[in-house]
């Protein structure tokens, strides 16, 4: 596909994803979305966890402030430059009811467009972002990897939420990040250096290169959950060689994360629907610690952190609504409702501009 019939594609996509989050409806490639309530099991019908319903929202200093629902693209200025993001408003938006806030980061050569297009988050019950990387040679990527521009994305993203929080009605104790490819090393780093202002994190076909974990603080219990292919050819299940650099496996990269809840063992389950073969792995037997078994200003349960192992799967978004690329796709598993799910059920405290 040339630039130019990408980027094409890219705005029709971002247009129909706008209708989509207007009327309450999902686009499929190629098609314009229709007025059609979302099913049931879809992560739009989605509202509340059990575990999220026993803790009260937290409102951000934005509650309040008037906003006009609909997909937009805007900017923000940094110390590396004027940035772009886009944001998706639900329709039924209301001024002083705070909502879920998730980003989402695109991997590298794409953009949030791009991003929020074949995964279907803007279709969430909740303000979804989408912050396109720092351009060079042609392409946006994330801190995080070795050809990342140099930019200080987790600067970035600090400010980013200092400025959505502090303009919108948010719930600062359901504040998420999840993200593909490099976008998903990006998760990493921010886990690893913004800790504090998010609630979980869930990567997707994980970029886990050496400067995703440089310098990471495991002190921490944190909610994380990873979706990975078997047969993930450009970041491999087992870690391989990329870019000049050696990278871990996906089990070896979480494992930290599990022993920073003290979670001694792990357990596998299949979850997979109609034949599709997909592994659930839970760490457990976790340490109640000095917070009791919860994350330090995380009230109402305990980190926790699972990995789902797609049999075969591609470098690709399951269940994905439009082709992400990069081998099998599974549509009996979807990893926006998996990770709604995970954010549904672990929620925790965040530190807003208000708190600084």
């Amino acid at each position: 596909m040339s630039s130019m019939t990408k980027r094409i594609t890219t705005t029709l996509l971002a247009t129909a994803a706008s209708a989509a989050l207007l009327t309450g409806t999902v686009a499929t490639p190629g098609m314009a979305a229709t007025a059609q309530t979302a099913p049931a099991h879809s992560a739009a019908a989605h509202t509340t966890g059990k575990k999220a319903s026993t803790i009260p929202a937290a409102p951000s200093a934005g509650c309040g402030t008037e906003q006009k629902p609909g997909n937009d693209e805007k900017t923000i200025p940094t110390e590396d430059g004027e940035r772009s993001y886009r944001i998706n408003i639900p329709r039924d938006y209301e001024l002083e009811t705070p909502l879920p806030l998730v980003l989402g980061f695109h991997g590298n050569g794409s953009d949030g467009a791009e991003f929020q297009n074949y995964t279907g988050l803007p279709t969430l019950p909740a303000i979804t972002v989408f912050p396109d990387g720092d351009e060079s040679d042609g392409k946006r990527s994330w801190q995080g990897a070795p050809y990342a521009s140099g930019a200080d994305d987790v600067a970035f993203v600090a400010e980013l939420l200092d400025s959505i929080e502090s303009e919108h009605c948010i719930d600062l104790n359901r504040v998420y990040a999840t993200g593909k490819s490099n976008g998903g090393g990006m998760v990493s780093v921010l886990a690893c250096h913004l800790r504090d202002r998010f609630s979980a994190f869930a990567p997707v076909a994980g970029a886990y290169y050496p400067q995703s974990t440089e310098g990471c603080d495991y002190s921490t219990p944190t909610p994380m959950l990873a979706i990975h292919g078997t047969g993930d050819a450009a970041m491999h299940y087992e870690g391989g060689h990329r870019q000049g650099e050696d990278y871990p496996g996906v089990r070896e990269w979480i494992q930290p994360w599990a022993g920073a809840s003290g979670c001694t063992k792990s357990a596998d389950r299949q979850v997979g629907r109609k034949g599709e073969d997909v592994v659930r792995t839970q760490w457990a037997q976790c340490s109640e610690g000095k917070e009791g078994g919860r994350s330090p200003g995380k009230p109402g349960g305990s980190a926790a952190v699972e990995l789902y192992s797609v049999t075969e799967g591609g470098h690709v978004w399951p269940g994905e609504v439009v082709y992400s690329g990069g081998g099998y796709v599974t549509e009996d598993f979807s990893a926006t409702d998996t990770i709604w799910d995970f954010f549904l059920n672990h929620p925790g405290a965040t530190k807003g501009p208000a708190q600084k």
